[in-house]
């Protein structure tokens, strides 16, 4: 008999396209009920640091008043958008917001009181690269927050809790070799590996979405195999191990990750306190220090394809296969949505041989 399941995309973003490739992959064990995601996305289309919480938005389905979905319809108050409306028309189940601004305590009520409306009797919590291990301490870690609090506020639910892993290194934060040491540290088992055929319903998201890491996690289902370029020079190499799903033990990694600090926090001022405590400073803190910075966006022209050209060239002498198209908007200085959006479609029409979204071949 499977449980029924809320299923926890852990760092918001694309990670609820994942969180439902991997629902429907183990639906022999979990039958899910509802998906959950914060609403934090890149700067690129919400130039707002840090989660959204419920107050940022309008045309919210209100179940409780601890709990409400998202609908299709649904929009952000002010500039930006969110990139979960446009999801739930792909997604099996409704979609719930994690509004994290009362903490871990506020957010393990939201997962009781969902478990509660929507009969579930477990919680599957989805990350994607694998840093929801990190215990502080590494060099390339750069964005814990969103997954350790989702954890922590998952433990203090008491609810049983299942944690999988996706799509190993593929957030460019811990090494694949850090992740597999962290991986069995914490007794992980291979659950799952990850096909063409799973995520054929999601694979037009990439048109349009920014996200990398689940990008990644897709396009390796899908067969593809090299070394991409993402953002801020990054380099990850698409190998077997990136369709591979790990299962870990929820308790031991929530004992022994950052996760542990956050557990008594009631506001993300002091989530962020206990972040910067360990770390010198938070995911948000870093989302301030680039919109202090911010470029403005520029509009793609002719010659913006000329200097597409030229990087191509040079990353594929440096046995580049593939960019991101989130690093050629980064490299074109296509920083806002409008520009984004423009960029894609000249792209299209000018290279379509190199467009397979998410990545550019080179």
């Amino acid at each position: 008999m499977t449980s029924k399941a809320i299923v926890l995309a852990a760092g918001g973003g694309g990670d609820v396209v994942t969180a439902s490739v991997l629902a429907a992959k183990l639906r022999h064990r979990f039958d899910t009920v509802a998906f959950m995601s914060y609403s934090w996305d890149r700067l690129l289309v919400d130039p707002t640091p840090g989660p959204r919480s419920r107050s940022d938005f309008d045309g919210l389905i209100e179940h409780d008043e601890l709990i409400a979905e998202v609908a299709a319809s649904a929009r952000l108050r002010g500039h930006g958008w969110s990139t979960l409306p446009p999801l739930v028309p792909y997604l099996a189940c409704p979609l719930l917001l994690m509004d994290p601004a009362g903490g871990a305590i506020g957010l393990a009520a939201q997962f009781r009181t969902a478990s509660q409306v929507f009969g579930a009797d477990v919680l599957i919590l989805v990350d994607v690269g694998g840093d929801i291990l990190a215990e502080g301490h590494e060099v390339g870690l750069r964005s814990p927050l969103a997954d350790s609090l989702t954890l922590a506020a998952a433990i203090r639910s008491d609810l049983p809790l299942h944690v999988f892993v996706a799509g190993v290194g593929l957030d460019g934060e811990l090494t694949p070799a850090e992740v597999r040491t962290l991986l069995c540290r914490h007794g992980s088992a291979a659950v799952a590996d990850l096909l063409a055929a799973d995520v054929s319903m999601v694979a037009e998201v990439w048109n349009w979405h920014p996200s990398e890491a689940n990008g990644l996690v897709c396009v390796a289902a899908q067969g593809w195999r090299g070394t991409v370029e993402t953002q801020r020079d990054a380099l990850i190499d698409i190998t077997d191990d990136a369709t591979v799903v790990y299962e870990v033990d929820a308790p031991g990694v929530a004992t022994h990750s950052l996760a542990a600090d956050l557990s008594h926090t009631i506001s993300m001022e002091q989530v962020e306190q206990r972040i910067r405590a360990r770390r010198g400073y938070s995911d948000i803190d870093t989302e301030r220090n680039r919109l202090s910075t911010h470029r403005e966006q520029q509009m793609p022209t002719a010659d913006t394809i000329d200097d597409i050209d030229r990087y191509a060239h040079t990353a594929s002498l440096r046995g580049v296969n593939a960019l991101t198209m989130r690093r050629v908007f980064e490299l074109s200085g296509a920083v806002g949505a409008d520009a984004g959006n423009m960029l894609r479609d000249l792209l299209g029409r000018e290279r379509p041989n190199n467009m397979r979204p998410p990545l550019y071949l080179v």
